[in-house]
């Protein structure tokens, strides 16, 4: 749980009974190997919701034509599933794409969370509306910018979202994707990924090592995928008014 109250931690000041709600949540813990199916779409209750604790996961839909579309990327620290809680059915797919340990817990606890602690709910709601920006960023940059921009501003997020809670080295990142996987996450296929891959290496942006990619020059990536790090765009004076 020390993501997700890290993660949570750095918009709010959480007291020690708004920690212990989130911990409440986790009170049963599964572990998955890489390429589990955790949800199914159109298959599944989506009665429970899910707090990853180790590995990274994502969610997907398939189209009609076969082609899959990755819609969210999961890291330590977020809770899954939210998209599925109104439905009576899955709305998408949760695969793991590497280990995963996960708390798994109904739907409704959410509701008892919310009632007692309001502030817990602000803080649900905070990511919630955050994720969705995320994804409006993604899906403007589909469909408004050449794949080289679509793939500089993957990288970038992905490296956002995983120093999110560790503090780790901002000038690089470890997608732990295949190239198959970010060309389903920004609508291009394996082969032009593998092609852009090769021109922003030899333009100077990115260097490539095992899986690991460094940022040679983070500003001309941030300017070439016309990217806005959500997390630091945060508002949260309205956190500091009494609930």
């Amino acid at each position: 749980m020390q993501h997700l109250l890290a993660k949570y931690g750095q918009i709010a000041d959480l007291l020690e009974e708004e920690e212990q709600a989130f911990r409440d949540l986790a009170s049963v813990k599964r572990e998955y190997p890489a390429g589990s199916s955790i949800v199914t779409s159109e298959l599944e209750d989506p009665d429970q919701l899910f707090i990853v604790e180790e590995g990274r996961l994502f969610a997907s839909q398939e189209l009609p034509n076969g082609q899959r579309a990755i819609t969210r990327l999961y890291f330590p620290g977020d809770i899954m599933g939210t998209a599925n809680i109104p439905f009576e059915r899955a709305t998408q797919s949760i695969t793991a794409n590497t280990a995963a340990v996960i708390y798994v817990f109904p739907r409704r606890n959410l509701v008892n969370a919310f009632t007692q602690l309001p502030r817990v709910a602000a803080v649900f709601y905070t990511f919630a509306a955050l994720e969705n920006a995320i994804l409006n960023d993604r899906l403007v940059s589909i469909g408004r910018t050449r794949g080289r921009a679509r793939l500089a501003s993957l990288l970038l997020e992905i490296s956002a979202r995983e120093n999110l809670t560790t503090k780790g080295d901002a000038s690089s990142c470890n997608p732990m994707l295949t190239q198959e996987q970010m060309g389903d996450a920004i609508g291009l296929t394996v082969v032009q990924v593998n092609r852009l891959f090769k021109e922003m290496t030899d333009a100077g942006l990115i260097r490539r090592d095992s899986g690991k990619i460094e940022f040679l020059d983070k500003h001309g990536l941030e300017e070439l995928g016309q990217f806005r790090d959500r997390y630091h765009d945060l508002d949260i004076d309205w956190f500091k008014t009494e609930f």
